[in-house]
């Protein structure tokens, strides 16, 4: 054969050849975050007072560097009172590990500030990180620390939405409770859905005292985004889901190519949790979970409608080729459940949880490891596509028990396997935090 015919033969073959989809979303730090910012270190002098003057300096001396091309700002030992500290293009703070940082509130503003550091929300930014000093060390002791104190607010430590290449990495967050994740990525206030929080890294976070609904990371917008080395105690350590604010309004992917690697959780509500929530959204590929004494590893929640109006007529789901896996769990007592979740439990079971007082967030109580995954979106779960809608099937990889400490057996958790027919107490909560129960009928339950 000459060698037009081989060619010729070779350009068949590629065309009447069909190309397999790319099986896994890669794990790569090169593909989400390029260091692009200047090697110029500025050091910065801040007060430690409670005053909000150190987030007045930092904001200033943030947008006098990136003026001047970018670089880094260097904050040393000490502890800090910061709240909306905004960072722009070209600028990483490097935070040494001897640093404490509380949010600053203005006892005279009507509205309490809820994040720390804010980037992108009112205007675009690129090229950006807030890491320790010793930005890729996994060893705790070379990270700072972050301290949420008690308080009827809802806090924040990092808000991320119109940033391009962006790394946050390497701190420990003590939480109160706080009904928020301690990192959020979310539409900036144009609403663009071209303009979402898009290659980036998240990384090395630690988070203790969690409220059950909330966690590390909340990813509400983002495309090509890695999150990796995350850890909660309490909450759910890493959430996909979107139908928040503007996100919910219009059936356009805000959520695609998401990786996470090395998720934990422990005496928490999930280490993972999707949720399409009204929109058709893209791939995620997570493995390396951890769960130890939590309610789940996994939680896999079907497409809705919420009640409310504006909303975009439609369920929503993740795309077929994600994937989940590489799941290690560990059964016991000292969850955080949700009384969503009581149905799973004998009526004995449930009667006593009933009765138990609530943790600090009020919405979940100590109990048992319930299961390892807990799916209505699969048809295995019985969720049928054409008729309630949010269906999607997504690839589920190794899963490995250490024990067998589950209220439900298998792993896969449905709402088939809810325990009907017990009498429901329903709990009325008091101010001073104990609980009154009085006995209703119960009712057949639904779980999203």
């Amino acid at each position: 054969m000459n060698n037009i015919n081989k060619v010729a033969s070779i350009l068949l073959l590629l065309i009447t050849t069909p190309v397999a989809a790319q099986e896994r979303l890669t794990a790569d730090e090169s593909r989400f975050y390029t260091n692009k910012i200047p090697d110029k270190v500025t050091e910065i002098m801040l007060s430690g007072k409670n005053d909000g003057r150190d987030s007045n300096a930092l904001n200033f001396k943030i947008a006098s560097l990136s003026n001047a091309s970018g670089g880094i700002i260097h904050i040393k030992k000490g502890e800090y009172f910061l709240i909306n500290v905004q960072l722009r293009s070209n600028v990483q703070i490097k935070i040494d590990k001897d640093v404490l940082i509380m949010p600053y509130f203005d006892k005279n503003a009507k509205k309490l500030g809820n994040t720390i550091f804010e980037i992108g929300k009112e205007f675009p930014v690129e090229n950006v990180a807030i890491t320790n000093s010793d930005e890729d060390n996994e060893n705790q002791t070379t990270w700072f620390t972050v301290n949420f104190p008690k308080g009827d607010y809802r806090m924040k430590l990092i808000t991320a939405c119109n940033v391009h290449n962006f790394k946050f990495s390497g701190f420990k967050i003590t939480d109160s409770y706080t009904p928020f994740s301690a990192i959020a990525l979310n539409l900036p206030d144009s609403n663009n859905r071209d303009e979402v929080p898009f290659q980036g890294i998240i990384k090395n976070v630690f988070l203790t005292n969690s409220h059950v609904g909330y966690g590390v990371i909340q990813i509400q917008a983002g495309r090509s985004i890695l999150c990796k080395n995350l850890e909660g105690i309490g909450g759910v350590t890493m959430r996909v889901e979107t139908g928040s604010g503007e996100t919910g309004t219009e059936n356009v992917i805000t959520v695609d190519d998401i990786v996470g690697r090395n998720i934990k959780v422990k005496n928490g509500d999930a280490a993972f949790n999707i949720s399409p929530h009204r929109i058709n959204q893209g791939r995620v590929d997570v493995e390396g979970i951890t769960a130890i004494n939590s309610t789940f590893a996994v939680q896999l929640a079907a497409g809705f409608k919420d009640r409310k109006e504006g909303g975009v007529d439609n369920y929503g789901t993740f795309d077929s080729r994600s994937y989940v896996g590489d799941i290690t769990v560990t059964g016991g007592e000292g969850a955080q459940v949700k009384s969503k979740d009581f149905i799973y439990l004998d009526c004995k079971t449930r009667e006593g949880m009933q009765a138990k007082h609530q943790n600090p967030d009020f919405e979940s109580t100590p109990g048992p490891s319930i299961g390892v995954i807990r799916t209505n979106a699969t048809s295995a779960s019985g969720c049928a596509k054409g008729s309630n809608g949010g269906c999607y099937d997504i690839k589920i990889g190794k899963i490995t028990k250490t024990n067998a400490d589950f209220v439900t057996p298998g792993n896969y958790t449905y709402p088939t396997m809810a325990v009907n027919d017990c009498v429901k107490t329903k709990v009325e909560r008091h101010a001073n935090g104990v609980k009154k129960p009085s006995i209703t009928k119960q009712r057949k339950h639904t779980v999203r």
